[in-house]
């Protein structure tokens, strides 16, 4: 093989579902394929035989460094790509290509984990996935295995390809982090003081929300790391600063990101964290400073673990927030403009610009502003739910209706129906209620406000055997609408779905634009305070949020009429 031809090698174990994704991402981009199996049970090593017949065959030992060594020595390629089956090479973000220089033997390549469902959503970390196959780069390790570097001065950076990291399910996330707990607790008995097995057991333990027990292995990590292995350190900095958040500890936080601000000056992401530190202690101007040295920190360097936008877009919304806490409208608008600049993708701050323009000039300018933006068909549902919440029925069925129907997804279809049935259209949403089974109490509701209180009573008994609660809640609203008084009181164990039920009903009926609407709304009101002493206590507790959440609006708004409010 040529200087610059590339072996792929990867171990495998039941990776049916994720294998042809990685191997066709590299069509083209590397000469031999090499891929060592350590048991798989299901179509794995059949769908890797239809990309290379290097197939090998390797018994498990509770180490993956000896399986990735394993296939290492069986390369013949001049140089290693090494890839999981989870994970994709991006052709948009550029071909991998070899410097002719001589001077670098491995190189760190961009793994992109993506965090949510917008592309901008990621946290991008530096991984050593590419260098010589000369015999010097081994793996090290049980779990979480590292290539050993034997010369760091040779070791670069290439921006391109990026590896993009494929999400993987809750269950099987649970699974991967007990085998690896297990691992790593054996190994770090093996080597007491090795951060790297510190900082990955923290790194399992938080991925499980239990930062008490993450705790002492980022704080160990963060002792025994230098800024020789700032790879590693940076990011043991932040999970540091997330445990003591999580546990109440803001102060100890805070001191934390003071000291390590002076150590990286120039790491956004620290900056970050150090914003939302200061701002969950209220002390906005504080968190103001932290934010806008986020943003003018810029993008760190290539080798520190970085979550995309702490440069921009997530600095800037937060610090609008603070400028909003502290009086200072004309500003937080102009940040919360930079940050949807930055990336249309993230809503939040369009969601605040649209609530400005609600509060100051009506729905209709905030509707006309939305579809200035050109954001309406991004997140339709949102958009939708924003102006029912505000009272505009009217308007959130514009956004469904510009963004076409959408029968195929049941979610989509449920909120068409609430909104027609509360927007003053109740015939049309009992129709289209009446052919999907699953959406029996928005038809019954739909029914009631037509009127048609016999079609009503039979749709809400289908529900009798599905939800009791429920139906007891809906039989009580038709017989309060047709007769003037309930039904009968539901049983202890099906009161609670009922006064949910019922509180749900007055919650969308308070929104309601015609009489029919805020007659049943007063009858919900009614039904709650007959079902003593639970539903007044729920009555009393939807209340007190409702007054509660209008005055924070009203504070945030306007901080001058912040002293006058109780």
């Amino acid at each position: 093989m040529n200087d610059r031809s590339t072996s792929l090698v990867m171990i495998v174990r039941d990776e049916e579902k994720n294998l042809a994704g990685c191997l066709d991402s590299v069509k083209g981009t590397v000469d031999e394929i090499v891929i060592v199996d350590t048991g798989s049970t299901d179509r794995t090593v059949a769908i890797a035989a239809r990309y290379t017949e290097r197939i090998y065959h390797f018994p498990w030992r509770n180490d993956f460094s000896a399986a990735r060594n394993h296939g290492l020595e069986r390369a013949r390629g001049r140089w290693i790509l090494s890839l999981d089956a989870d994970e994709r090479l991006d052709p948009a973000s550029g071909c991998l290509r070899l410097p002719a220089a001589e001077r670098y033997e491995a190189f760190f390549l961009p793994l992109f984990h993506q965090a949510g469902d917008s592309p901008a959503d990621y946290t991008s970390y530096p991984v050593l996935r590419l260098f010589r196959n000369n015999g010097e780069y081994r793996f090290r390790g049980p779990i979480h295995e590292q290539v050993i570097i034997p010369r760091p001065g040779a070791v670069g950076f290439l921006p391109a390809p990026v590896i993009r990291h494929q999400a993987n399910t809750d269950r099987e996330r649970r699974c991967k982090r007990g085998r690896n707990l297990a691992l790593l607790k054996r190994a770090l008995r093996a080597d007491p003081a090795n951060p790297f097995h510190q900082y990955y057991l923290g790194v399992e333990w938080l991925g499980l929300n239990k930062p008490g027990r993450a705790l002492p292995c980022f704080q160990a990590a963060c002792q025994r790391l230098s800024d020789a292995h700032v790879l590693f350190r940076a990011p043991a900095v932040r999970h540091l600063v997330a445990c003591l958040k999580a546990l109440g500890r803001i102060d100890e936080a805070a001191c934390l990101c003071l000291a390590e601000s002076q150590r990286y000056p120039f790491y956004a992401d620290l900056f970050f964290d150090g914003g939302l530190v200061f701002e969950q202690k209220g002390d906005w101007s504080t968190a103001a400073r932290w934010f806008h040295r986020a943003v003018t920190c810029g993008r760190p360097p290539d080798l520190f673990v970085h979550t995309n936008g702490t440069e921009s877009f997530l600095s800037l919304y937060h610090l609008g927030l603070c400028h909003e806490k502290t009086a200072r409208p004309a500003e937080a608008q102009k940040c919360y403009e930079e940050a949807l600049a930055a990336n249309p993708d993230y809503p939040y701050p369009l969601y605040n610009l649209l609530l400005w323009r609600l509060i100051e000039k009506g729905p209709g300018e905030a509707f006309s502003y939305l579809r200035s933006t050109g954001q309406l068909a991004r997140r339709t549902p949102l958009w939708a739910d924003f102006f029912f919440a505000a009272g505009s029925a009217a308007l959130a069925l514009r956004c469904l209706e510009e963004a076409g129907p959408d029968e195929s997804d049941p979610g989509a279809v449920r909120r068409r129906v609430r909104l027609l049935a509360y927007g003053g259209r109740p015939r049309e949403a009992a129709a289209l209620a009446r052919r999907f089974p699953e959406l029996a109490v928005e038809e019954t509701v739909s029914l009631i406000l037509l009127g048609d209180h016999r079609a009503a009573k039979a749709r809400a008994l289908s529900l009798w055997r599905i939800s009791r609660g429920a139906a007891w809640a809906l039989l009580n609203l038709v017989s309060l609408a047709r007769e003037g008084r309930p039904a009968g009181r539901p049983g202890r164990r099906h009161l609670p779905a009922a006064i949910e039920t019922t509180l749900a009903v007055l919650e969308n009926c308070s929104r309601a634009p015609d009489p029919a609407g805020h007659r049943l709304a007063d009858l919900a009101i009614g039904h709650l305070r007959d079902l003593r002493p639970e539903g007044v206590r729920a009555l009393a507790a939807y209340l007190r949020e409702k007054a509660g959440a209008n005055r924070r609006l009203l504070a945030d708004r306007n901080p001058a009429v912040r002293e006058f409010l109780p």
